[in-house]
């Protein structure tokens, strides 16, 4: 979630803007970099353009400040760090080098010209090969992150920066952000991330408790949570978001209508919330969005799973993946049907979702500032539709099978209608850079 700017920030990273301009940092190993620009700001932190002044490559330097944080938050600033450091790898953000002053810490980081992933899906429409070089990209990085015990813990597409790579004009991924990431595959830093990302098992939520996830059982205490099945849930998320330019729910909790009906039925993912999804790429993401955590595949097996697919999604006009164009409810059963449901335009959710707000944590906590979110999705951007509300309420004794489809109806806009991209997508109320 971005930070709220106060206009005291405001002045006060104006100032500093300003300030740094022609400024130059000396990082170990004797490289030096001049800060050229700003690029954007934040509460706590500016990111500008620098050179080196050795080779004259680009680079973006990130400027935190360290006034007023705690000993604790500046562990948690050096953690970052060492964590973005330790980890080599093509489609890992590089961290070329820090320096520290009295106020502030600069981090001089490659430079990705092409924005991050979630404007791009918003102006761009992916095809399928685009979609899976991008996704793979993605999956080996976080393997990587894996393999040395780093658990990433914010994955969402405004994590994930682009840049052209050098050989060809293609785009490459490097995930970036790692101020939530941490080396301890089980804690109880529940809450760490994006609320449309985070995985059923980061919510206290009764009817989850009830089904065993993240309890003891009879005590129904919470324990740890797994941080690497986590970060598998939000590469399921985020896929489904590359492929359909939206998310399935707000929440992973039973107050969501949406993933509420998903966890009773899962085909419902592709019957009635994305009928264009092929079959075989249904499973591996029931797969990956099982509500128990260890159900879910490994990184490594999901990018194996991934690569097996033939095809990610199909043309709903002409192909036809069943006998009679009806899709089992079960997949183990061929005894009950319902019919795919389209998606016709939009109705807000807020008038049908009437929830607590919930709390959104992000990388700012970890700056010295927090604010709560309400984790909104595409469908919060919406305009109020009473009428479908009342729709909802009249509908609540009627079957299930109606019930999902009122839920589709009432929360999920026609994929071909494009006049207003950003209506569309996902948690915009959410969105800021990368660096903030």
């Amino acid at each position: 979630m971005a930070a709220i700017i106060t206009p005291h920030e405001q002045d006060y990273w104006s100032h500093v803007g300003v300030s740094m301009l022609d400024k130059v940092i000396h990082t170990s190993g004797h490289h030096r970099y001049q800060i050229l620009e700003e690029l954007g700001r934040g509460s706590y932190g500016c990111l500008f353009l620098g050179q080196s002044l050795v080779d004259n490559s680009y680079v973006a330097i990130k400027v935190l400040s360290k006034t007023g944080l705690d000993h604790q938050q500046l562990e948690l600033q050096q953690l970052e760090i060492d964590i973005q450091t330790s980890l080599k790898h093509s489609h890992l953000l590089t961290l070329h080098g820090t320096a520290h002053d009295n106020d502030y810490i600069y981090m001089v980081m490659e430079l990705c010209d092409q924005g991050d992933l979630f404007d791009y899906v918003l102006r761009t429409k992916l095809d399928e090969h685009q979609v899976t070089r991008l996704f793979v990209q993605i999956l080996e990085a976080v393997e990587h992150m894996h393999a040395h015990s780093v658990y990433h813990r914010d994955l969402k597409l405004e994590n994930i920066l682009l840049r052209t790579a050098d050989d060809d004009d293609q785009l490459e991924c490097k995930v970036a952000d790692f101020g939530l990431a941490t080396r301890e595959r089980f804690n109880m830093e529940f809450g760490c991330g994006s609320t449309t990302y985070l995985a059923p098992e980061h919510f206290d939520d009764q009817e989850q408790q009830e089904d065993g996830v993240n309890t003891t059982g009879e005590d129904e205490q919470l324990l740890v949570y797994d941080a690497a099945a986590s970060d598998v849930w939000s590469l399921g998320i985020l896929l489904i978001a590359l492929l359909f330019g939206r998310n399935p729910w707000e929440e992973a909790t039973s107050m969501d209508m949406a993933y509420h009906e998903y966890k009773r039925n899962p085909l419902i993912l592709k019957n009635q919330l994305f009928p264009a999804i092929s079959m075989r790429c249904y499973r591996l993401l029931k797969s990956v969005l099982s509500p128990n955590p260890a159900d879910r595949p490994s990184v490594t097996e999901l990018k194996h799973q991934f690569l097996a697919l033939d095809r990610l999604t199909i043309d709903t006009d002409f192909d036809d993946e069943s006998d009679s164009g009806l899709m089992s409810c079960d997949d183990d059963t061929s005894d009950d049907y319902c019919r795919p449901v389209g998606i016709p335009t939009a109705a807000g959710a807020a008038a049908i979702m009437a929830k607590a707000d919930k709390i959104s944590w992000d990388s700012a906590v970890f700056s010295g500032t927090y604010h709560a979110s309400s984790g909104e999705s595409w469908s919060d951007m919406v305009e109020e539709d009473e009428q479908i509300y009342d729709d909802m309420v009249s509908s609540s004794s009627s079957s299930s099978s109606s019930g999902v489809s009122s839920l589709a109806s009432s929360m999920y806009r026609d994929d071909d209608d494009d006049d207003d991209d950003t209506d569309m997508f996902i948690h915009s109320q959410e969105k800021g850079s990368w660096w903030l």
